[in-house]
Formats: structure tokens, sequence, C-alpha cells
């Protein structure tokens, strides 16, 4: 018996009337017995997917936490000389930490209400 690739039916054909024998490749079911000797499909359980929360990303700077080289290129406005002051007065307060983003203001040379108002800096 041979099914037609082009419309689909079953019918009887001389070995001559026949090309290659190509076997399809068909996956084992898992059948299970019942009492009655019904046969029921077993499904196997889908994987399901798990969705990983991706954590917010913190584009602001840690003040407490940045370098000489750091301070120049993350604030604008800010050179090397009035980076070394910045760490300078953070090193001169108690546990060598800013509180307060207003204890900035104690230097001059940089216009800090513009750097807060971006919300881009913080202090811990």
């Amino acid at each position: 018996m041979v099914r037609s690739s082009t419309s689909g039916k079953v019918f009887f054909a001389h070995k001559d009337q026949v090309g290659p024998i190509v076997e399809e490749q068909v996956e084992p079911v898992n059948k299970v017995s019942t009492r009655r000797n019904r046969r029921h499909v077993k499904q196997e359980p889908k994987a399901q997917k798990v969705i990983k929360p991706i954590p917010p990303v913190d584009n602001r700077i840690n003040l407490n936490t940045l370098t000489e080289q750091g301070l120049t290129q993350c604030l604008p406005g800010v050179g090397s000389k009035t980076a070394k002051e910045i760490i300078e007065l953070r090193q001169n307060l108690p546990g060598e930490k800013f509180t307060k983003l207003e204890q900035l203001e104690a230097i001059k040379r940089v216009d800090w209400v513009e750097v807060f108002a971006t919300g881009s800096v913080y202090v811990e």
C-alpha cells in the first residue's frame, strides 16, 4: 500500500511504480492501558517558562565612591583641581562620607543646582 504524495490517497502499487522508500521518523507515543484495555495517550508535562525579573539599572553616580578620575568624567564642569577639593572635603567629614548633597555646595566652582536637578548623583 502506498500513499500518494499529491492527493493523499492510499492505493496498491507494483514495486516498479514506487520510487525509493522514504521512512518518516515518528516519535514514539507512550501509551498506558487501563482496566478495560482502553488506551490513553500519556501527556508529558510541558516545560514552563521561568521569567526572571530584571533589576532596574541604576545609572546614578554615588559621590562617596568615586575617585578623582571618576569625578572629572562623570560630573560636568569638574576638572582635576575641583575633583581634588571634593575628595578632600569628603575625607574631612565624619565617616569620610557625604550624608547630604547640600554638603557639596561648599565647593563654589560647580553649578550644583544644575547637577542636582538632573538626578544623576546621590550619596549613601
